[in-house]
């Protein structure tokens, strides 16, 4: 019982360092997570190894999973919607683009780079433009 909470322990300090660090440099919490976090797994990764982060306990998926979404809906909120009202051109060209560069060059990686089918790789843009 005692490793569990100093697993989470663990985890909530991580949290509150990527919480800090946010604040402090003055950049998005959801940015700021990611970055705290794959380099706290890189550092624990390399001198103690993975299996203490333990990252398949069932806990932890649900957490991880729930802090996709929290994660996902804090990028969302710290849009301005002042701003974004007086400049919905440039936000307009800027989310077409992120949409439709990735989506006809991962489609024509996977048609002519990897040699897929035409259906296979319209589905790679899809999938790629998704997630962009």
């Amino acid at each position: 019982m005692t490793e569990t909470w100093l697993l989470a322990a663990l985890w909530l300090g991580l949290a509150l360092v990527a919480t800090l660090l946010s604040i402090w440099l003055r950049v998005a919490t959801a940015l700021s997570e990611i970055i705290v976090g794959t380099v706290a797994q890189l550092i624990i990764g390399a001198t103690i190894g993975t299996s203490l982060l333990h990252t398949d306990d069932s806990w932890i998926k649900f957490l991880s999973g729930t802090g996709a979404i929290v994660l996902t809906f804090l990028a969302g909120a710290e849009l301005d919607p002042t701003v974004f009202r007086t400049k919905w051109k440039e936000a307009t060209l800027v989310g077409l683009v992120g949409f439709v560069a990735p989506f006809f060059g991962c489609t024509a990686v996977a048609y002519w780079g990897l040699h897929w089918g035409v259906q296979a790789s319209w589905m790679a843009g899809v999938a790629m433009s998704t997630t962009s």
